[in-house]
């Protein structure tokens, strides 16, 4: 919950997803229910095919459930125009996708500020180049700024896509397997990365993983499988690490 407010950041009321197919219609979620708090880092962990990445796309207003509700806020969002549902997701929630490949002609600055090319960002007094600047080198890449794609590794490029992410000051950051293709030290990096900023500036993160090391240091773990919510568990230890 909100501790605000008394009121969860975002709410799923028994949400279904179905997909109508040349095969058939497949079910990709049933009956899932979930609240989010703002500063809150959770965890969705269940095989392939379990719903994970169709769960976060309806999170995140990429996808409207077949069934239920989604509410931001304690506003109903699941019903909104496609042009309402665009200025939220620019507003609240920034995306980490698991092949988040930076564009390979810009730089590493130039490609944490790829998103005020599509739109203008809101009631920012600082320069926004030299805030870019700040985000990157807060995630250890201060001796990267104007280095090129092809100059970084793995676990630099993801932090690219970190910074990118956190630049419109989101109030939610989606991520779908954001430690897949990384060796474990930069899972660590990410995940811990991930716990700092959810706790220091209350963004509620949700993340997909088949990591039970990752998953572990979250605050929840949510178990999904073939699209049905199995159980929503607390982790006691902060951060559990071995």
């Amino acid at each position: 919950m909100d501790k605000s407010n008394g009121t969860p950041f975002l709410e799923l009321r028994d949400v279904n997803k179905t997909f109508n197919l040349s095969s058939g219609e497949v079910t990709a979620l049933e009956h899932v229910s979930l609240t989010i708090s703002k500063g809150e880092l959770v965890a969705l962990v269940g095989p392939s095919g379990s719903g994970k990445t169709t769960l976060l796309n309806i999170i995140g207003s990429l996808d409207r459930p077949s069934r239920g509700e989604v509410l931001l806020e304690g506003v109903r969002i699941d019903g909104l125009s496609e042009e309402d549902l665009v200025h939220f997701r620019r507003e609240k929630f920034s995306f980490i996708f698991q092949d988040a490949k930076p564009l390979r002609m810009l730089n590493v600055l130039e490609n944490t500020l790829l998103p005020f090319n599509f739109f203008k960002p809101k009631n920012r007094n600082g320069n926004i180049k030299d805030e870019g600047i700040e985000v990157i080198k807060s995630l250890g890449l201060g001796h990267r700024i104007y280095h090129m794609p092809s100059q970084l590794s793995g676990g630099e490029i993801q932090r690219v896509a970190i910074a990118r992410a956190l630049i419109t000051h989101p109030a939610m950051i989606l991520a779908d397997e954001p430690t897949a293709n990384l060796d474990r030290g930069n899972r660590l990096f990410v995940i811990d990365t991930f716990r700092k900023l959810s706790k220091e500036k209350g963004i509620a993160i949700v993340f997909s993983t088949h990591d039970l090391e990752i998953a572990n240091r979250a605050d929840r773990i949510v178990h999904l499988k073939d699209g049905v919510f199995l159980k929503d568990e607390p982790i006691t230890c902060t951060p559990c690490s071995g």
